[in-house]
């Protein structure tokens, strides 16, 4: 049996690529099922049998299942970790409901996987209930995939773990010698230096004109589901339409706010400071708490960081144009209270800051592995795929951050020698990066990215892949 997550942003990918891959190549002996939740894809989801999460959880309410005998068989049973604070929808429930659903995920997941599944297809790795189908899928033997979108060239990567590991380039990587790298694999490094790109992601934050029709069909689209479509009450993801509307809307005031006083809250650069960037994450941003459990306050993280940087040395804080309306003015006042903190323009060219810099500092942001290309030290707090070349600063506590930083700032070091033969290895990996990822784009399905990744070549490339994947068993 393969199973497909149809509960995420990028459902209607999954079942556009099941039934293409239904219609050409699949096995009809093989039995596909999708796992819903809600009324959000409940329409599109008809195409594909699906198992309802929250039915069964309606079974499990008549059962009346011990919550605490339970709670305690599943801290013996998995190796679990920080379950409720990496889900942005369970964390504002009562204890008592995150109890509940954190059993309920469970027994859900035990129930389908000791069914017979072989691979159960889901999105990066970014709610409750993909820690939880993770654990279960490893204990009874179902792979697990998830899907990345990564910086090389719009393509996707596979992950078999929920700590950002791609273990088809890993594998590639650990084959590296030096006598293999060619002209041609340098080339691709040169090229995205030269002619650098924001994320797909980045170019949807602030362009409101082109966004306003979207966010008006799709408050109509929410509305219908939440109040005309028998919401559950276990029902996490069909989001109420007024709550997420007034949500956007301070957001948007709060955005013209900080570019109206955008000269009084940023600094101006000073290329002649000595300083490392961090760039600003998205927050409550459930993939980034996942893999970067160092701090799940930004703020705490970055003043904690400047107090152990020398008093000559600044910490850039560079604000992340998607988050752009998400932090107050008075976010950025109590960082601009320590005099090493700068904070730095959402509008600034990332490319430039990096070549100027001591070096990147970053809990799972991409910047790192522009850091490596820029041949500049990157310092990571958490668990990104890049972390696998070798070539990064992985940390585990305030005091390797203030030891790096030492390190860094001898007049001997350089990134180059530090790491044995750095621009071979690198451009091996991304070398490897590029050949063992996929040719298709997953970022999420919605809003001015839907035409993309819904886009005929896109499904054939995303379905070729699920192929490939299940043909290797």
């Amino acid at each position: 049996m393969i199973v497909f997550d149809l509960i995420n942003d990028e459902a209607p990918l999954f079942i556009k690529g099941v039934k293409l891959l239904k219609k050409r190549t699949l096995e009809q002996k093989e039995e596909i099922i999708g796992v819903v939740e809600g009324n959000r894809w409940l329409k599109e989801s008809q195409a594909l049998a699906c198992v309802n999460r929250l039915h069964f959880f309606d079974e499990l309410d008549a059962k009346k299942i011990d919550i605490t005998s339970e709670i305690l068989r599943i801290s013996k049973t998995y190796d679990n970790f920080n379950m409720y604070a990496c889900d942005r929808y369970l964390i504002e429930k009562p204890r008592a409901y995150q109890k509940k659903m954190l059993v309920y995920t469970y027994l859900f997941f035990e129930d389908l996987f000791s069914r017979g599944v072989n691979y159960y297809f889901t999105t990066g790795i970014a709610y409750t209930y993909n820690l939880v189908s993770f654990q279960v899928a490893k204990r009874l033997g179902v792979k697990h995939v998830s899907f990345y979108g990564i910086r090389i060239e719009n393509r996707t990567a596979v992950s078999f773990d929920v700590v950002n590991t791609f273990d088809e380039v890993l594998e590639c990587y650990k084959d590296f010698q030096q006598k293999e790298i060619t002209e041609h694999m340098y080339e691709s490094i040169s090229k995205f230096v030269d002619r650098p790109k924001q994320p797909n992601y980045m170019g949807n934050a602030i362009n409101s004109s082109s966004l306003k029709f979207i966010f008006l069909k799709e408050f109509f689209i929410r509305f219908k589901r939440y109040y005309f479509s028998n919401r559950h009450k276990y029902d996490l993801f069909t989001r109420n339409p007024f709550l997420l509307s007034n949500f956007r809307f301070k957001k948007i005031i709060k955005a013209k706010n900080i570019n109206f006083f955008h000269n009084k809250i940023f600094d101006k650069i000073n290329y002649k400071d000595s300083y490392f960037i961090f760039p600003l994450h998205m927050q409550p941003e459930a993939s980034t708490l996942i893999l970067s459990p160092f701090d799940v306050n930004q703020k705490n993280t970055i003043i904690n960081v400047s107090k152990l940087l020398p008093p000559n040395i600044f910490l850039y804080v560079k604000e992340h144009k998607s988050a752009l309306g998400q932090h107050s003015r008075k976010f950025y006042k109590e960082l601009k209270k320590h005099p090493n903190i700068k904070l730095i323009s959402y509008k600034e060219n990332v490319f430039e800051l990096i070549k100027k810099s001591q070096g990147t500092i970053n809990l799972s942001s991409t910047v790192g592995l522009e850091s490596l290309m820029l041949k500049k030290p990157a310092i990571l707090l958490g668990n990104v795929f890049y972390n696998d070349s070798g070539l990064t600063f992985k940390v585990r506590s305030y005091e390797e951050i203030r030891k790096t930083i030492q390190l860094i700032m001898k007049k001997s070091f350089h990134v180059e020698k530090y790491f044995e033969n750095y621009n071979e290895r690198l451009t091996f990996y991304i070398d490897c990066l590029k050949k063992k990822s996929y040719p298709f784009e997953f970022n999420v399905a919605k809003l001015d990215t839907k035409e993309k990744v819904m886009a005929p070549e896109n499904i054939t490339e995303f379905s070729n892949c699920i192929k490939k994947i299940i043909g290797k068993r």
